[in-house]
């Protein structure tokens, strides 16, 4: 059984447009974290969190370091504090110096680890530097909004050993820069979760 579910969510806006759209990946296991689940309150999943992007008439490249991403959940599912957040830190080899305008039509998996089984109700995308190489042979050093803790209101379940692919996809052609005293990037971030769990696999997007 399939079900999608998709929203569009502008993350400096926060105003919702519907779309539709779904990705299905393979996880790669050899990138799976050692992470000890016996700290999550309600067993555990696997969290494969995957980039991606689509095509820009404006950019050449756009090089991003993707640090870490923190998962908020609606009640305790951890035994340590804050016992309602788990964060994912990016492996470096990884999440430094991705040009996501390469990942046309593909995705780059950041990384996979153990994550709480409960319900997530927000995502914190940190993201640490970023630089623009335009079309006509400019580049600039961005500073990204919100000090790079891009938060983005977004639903999806973890089951316990289930298993979620969620993809970050960064619109380039949707990106504002604005020049002032510093060169700011505001990206439009869409999210799809593809939750694999039993015989059900349910895709919802932001």
């Amino acid at each position: 059984m399939k079900r999608s579910i998709t929203i569009a969510i502008p993350v400096v806006a926060l105003v919702a447009v519907a779309g539709l759209t779904y990705f299905g990946y393979t996880p790669i296991p050899a990138l799976l974290g050692s992470l000890a689940p016996s700290s999550f309150a309600a067993g555990s999943g696997v969290l494969n969190v995957y980039i991606t992007d689509a095509a820009s008439a404006t950019l050449k490249s756009l090089i991003l370091n993707v640090t870490s991403l923190t998962l908020s959940y609606q009640g305790n599912v951890t035994t340590t504090a804050p016992r309602d957040q788990f964060v994912f830190q990016v492996p470096s080899s990884r999440g430094m110096n991705v040009d996501i305008t390469k990942l046309q039509g593909s995705a780059l998996l950041l990384g996979a680890t153990n994550v709480p089984a409960g319900n997530v109700t927000r995502l914190i995308l940190n993201i640490t530097g970023a630089k623009a190489l335009f079309t006509d042979g400019t580049s600039a050093k961005l500073r990204v909004a919100a000090n790079g803790e891009l938060m983005i209101p977004f639903h999806f379940q973890v089951h316990s050993s289930g298993s979620v692919d969620l993809t970050i996809d960064i619109l380039p052609n949707t990106i504002q820069v604005s020049k002032g005293v510093a060169t700011v990037l505001k990206p439009v971030i869409h999210l799809t979760a593809v939750q694999n769990s039993h015989s059900a696999t349910i895709t919802t997007t932001a």
